[in-house]
């Protein structure tokens, strides 16, 4: 029987729920981009969970365990990481959700944290900001949604 060790449970975990990043957009400013393909209906660790913040301690030996892109991003944020200091998950130190941006069609779900259509690697994920409370005082600039009374368009060429 083969025995898992606390640092292997923490690689697996930071493996497996870091997928996207903060980089420029071309949409506004910054955005959240997939750092791997998300497939849809995958929860995307963009919304912190209550539950408190988690530090973990990959050692400098096992640096190699964890994807290239998850060790990248952990050490643009914790370059301390190199001495062996503790660091937090990237989803909790940087709250993601505060910098994405708004799309009239989306592709992720700020209620669920998941994915509402498959997201390739590099892609920007987008929220629609329409499905928040109070989003009219929030966002004044973004239009109602388009809806066509059809019986008064129709009308018009009767």
């Amino acid at each position: 029987m083969t025995s898992t060790s606390s640092q292997d449970i923490e690689i697996a975990e930071l493996n497996s729920t870091i997928k996207v990043r903060i980089a420029p957009s071309k949409i506004h400013g910054v955005g959240i981009f997939s750092i791997m393909d998300i497939p849809k209906g995958t929860r995307c660790y963009c919304v912190p969970t209550a539950s408190g913040h988690k530090w973990y301690s990959v050692p400098w030996g096992s640096l190699n365990k964890l994807f290239p892109e998850v060790r990248e991003i952990i050490v643009d944020q914790w370059p301390s990481f190199y001495n062996g200091s503790k660091f937090l998950s990237p989803n909790y130190t940087a709250s993601t959700i505060l910098f994405m941006n708004h799309s009239d069609s989306p592709n992720f779900d700020n209620r669920s944290d998941r994915a509402l259509k498959d997201i390739p690697a590099g892609s920007e994920l987008l929220e629609d900001y329409r499905t928040m409370d109070n989003w009219r005082i929030v966002f004044p600039w973004i239009p109602e949604p388009f809806v066509v009374d059809k019986k008064k368009w129709y009308n018009k060429f009767i």
